[in-house]
C-alpha cells in the first residue's frame, strides 16, 4: 500500500522537535513558540462569541504537542487532542502534565475519526487541513467531523488558502508527456490549479532513505521530475463550496485572506439578520417538529 506523504512529513519535522527538545513544530519554522500557535488569535476573538458553556467537549483535529489544547483546556474546556504521530502525542502528554492540565491525547489519523462516540461541541482545526489532500481524504475527515459535531456544535477552521501572490502565472511548466499546464508555486513548487493542489519537488525521506517516489501516494512525474502533492490550498470561495457539500454552513470567514471559517450543521445557524452591538448573528433553527425557533449563533458577518 502507497504510503501518505504527510505522516511521513510530520514523522520526520517532529523526530527533530524531539531531538532539539522543542516544544512546537512551528519552532522549526520561525513560529512564536508553543503558547504563540498560529490560530490563537482566530481562537481568542472567537470562543467567547460561541453558544458554548464552560466544560464543553472539544476536539482538536491534527493537535501536535497540544499547544491549541492546552489553551483550551486553560479555559476550562474538556479537550480530546488527536494527532497521527506519536512523537506529537508524546510531547503533548508530558506538556499537559507538566502544566496540571487533564486533557485526553490519542494517535489517530483525523481521516479516521470513529463516528461512535459522544459529540463534541466544538471541533477546531488548526491548519490541519490543508494537508489532507486527495478528496477521498478529505471527504473522510469531514465526514467524521460531521458524525462528531453535536447538533448544536462549531467547526472552527484556521487552513491555508490560495494566496495569489505565491503563485507566479507567467512561469508555466508544460508537462511533455501529458501537455498537462502547471505554473510556478513559491519558486520551484508546482501548482495545479485544476484541483488547487501544490505539488513539491520529490526528495528522499531520510526517515525512509530506501523509499522512492512510486511509494508515496500522489507523485506525479513532470518532465522527468519527481513531485509530490503536499497541500492542499482551496481559495476562500471553494472552501465554503466544499464545507456545504459535506453538510456545514459556513457562518463567517474571516482573516487576512479569509482563512478562518466558523461553521455548524446545515440547518442549524442559519444566517437571518445581523447585530453589529453585539458582533452575533440571529439565526434559524428547525427544531425536530419541523417548525422554526430564533437562536443566537456567533458571527460578526456573513461572507
Amino acid at each position: 500500500m502507497k504510503q501518505k506523504y504527510f505522516y511521513h512529513e510530520h514523522l520526520a519535522d517532529y523526530s527533530i522537535v524531539k531531538a532539539k527538545g522543542l516544544m512546537s513544530r512551528d519552532e522549526l519554522y520561525g513560529g512564536l513558540g508553543f503558547s504563540e500557535f498560529s490560530s490563537k488569535s482566530f481562537l481568542t476573538e472567537t470562543l467567547p462569541r460561541l453558544n458554548v458553556n464552560a466544560g464543553a467537549r472539544v476536539l482538536d483535529l491534527g493537535c501536535g504537542t497540544g499547544p491549541g489544547s492546552c489553551f483550551l483546556a486553560e479555559l476550562g474546556y474538556r479537550v480530546h487532542g488527536i494527532d497521527v504521530i506519536p512523537d506529537a502525542i508524546d510531547k503533548a502528554r508530558e506538556i499537559a502534565a507538566e502544566r496540571g492540565l487533564d486533557i485526553r491525547y490519542d494517535v489517530m489519523d483525523v481521516c479516521h475519526l470513529p463516528h461512535e462516540g459522544k459529540p463534541y461541541e466544538l471541533i477546531i482545526d488548526g491548519y490541519c487541513s490543508q494537508g489532507i489532500v486527495t478528496d477521498k481524504d478529505r471527504a473522510a475527515m469531514f465526514s467524521g467531523v460531521k458524525a462528531r459535531l453535536a447538533s448544536h456544535g462549531y467547526l472552527l477552521m484556521s487552513c491555508s488558502v490560495f494566496e495569489q501572490h505565491r503563485e507566479t502565472p507567467e512561469t508555466q511548466v508544460v508537462d511533455e508527456a501529458t501537455g498537462k499546464v502547471f505554473t510556478a508555486f513559491d519558486g520551484n513548487d508546482l501548482w495545479d490549479g485544476d484541483t488547487e493542489t501544490c505539488y513539491n519537488r520529490f526528495y528522499v525521506d531520510p526517515l525512509r532513505p530506501g523509499a522512492g517516489p512510486e511509494d508515496f501516494d500522489g507523485t506525479i512525474l513532470v518532465n522527468g521530475v519527481w513531485f509530490i502533492h503536499r497541500r492542499r490550498y482551496r481559495t476562500p470561495e471553494n472552501l465554503r463550496t466544499e464545507l456545504k457539500s459535506h453538510g456545514f454552513t459556513v457562518l463567517e470567514q474571516s482573516g487576512e485572506v479569509m482563512e478562518n471559517a466558523i461553521c455548524t450543521h446545515q440547518g442549524y445557524g442559519e444566517p437571518q439578520s445581523l447585530d453589529h452591538e453585539m458582533g452575533k448573528i440571529r439565526c434559524i433553527q428547525a427544531n425536530t417538529a419541523g417548525s422554526e425557533q430564533s437562536t443566537k449563533c456567533s458571527s460578526a458577518g456573513v461572507r
